[in-house]
């Protein structure tokens, strides 16, 4: 079984080196809606059998890119919202600060992150465990920190693939598990690979 993660395409909204807190949440509520840029991905050949998308418009734009058949929209597959770790009026701070603060924020369980880590594990078990398992070929189209917590998931249920510590817009990182050349096998009466 082979399991397929995309993040969607870069996202074309700028934004400025030093904000407040406010003007974080305000560029964040403008990336939501953002355009993307597009870009040839490349798919390695594979014939996708079914495609997960998130139903941000940035991840669905990019699905419709890579996947022609019908889109499985489902919104468990959403971004970890990533809000302000604290509140500033005038107090400005790197973009990138924000960004890797809220992220902190939300490792160390801060009241200040809409959601929890628990919350997110559970929010990606509980996607994993609702998908169709009878395809051999599942995509999933989606965001780059979910993504980044999904392939620890997938790690687990024993399927294997790159670890992951920065996920990288309109990439295909792929995951596999030999579960269903086992299940042939068994079904076939071999035990040698039964045990």
């Amino acid at each position: 079984m082979r399991i397929g993660l995309l993040r969607h395409f870069k996202v074309n909204c700028p934004h400025k080196k030093m904000m407040t807190s406010k003007e974080f949440r305000e560029w964040s509520h403008k990336y939501e809606v953002s355009k993307v840029i597009k870009k040839k991905v490349e798919m390695y050949g594979v014939q996708w059998d079914i495609c997960y998308v998130s139903d941000m418009p940035r991840a669905i734009t990019t699905a419709k890119e890579v996947y022609s058949g019908n889109l499985k929209i489902d919104r468990l597959l959403r971004e970890v919202d990533n809000a302000p770790f604290i509140h500033t009026e005038r107090l400005r701070l790197p973009f990138e600060v924000w960004h890797i603060c809220g992220r902190l924020a939300w490792f160390f369980k801060s009241k200040s992150q809409p959601e929890t880590i628990k919350g997110t594990r559970e929010r990606i078990a509980k996607f994993l465990d609702r998908i169709d398992w009878s395809k051999e070929n599942i995509l999933i189209v989606f965001h780059g920190f979910m993504i980044y917590n999904f392939q620890k998931e997938l790690r687990k249920r024993g399927f294997e693939g790159e670890k992951l510590r920065i996920v990288k817009n309109g990439v295909l990182y792929q995951y596999f598990r030999e579960d269903s050349i086992k299940e042939v096998a068994c079904n076939e009466d071999n035990t040698d690979l039964c045990g």
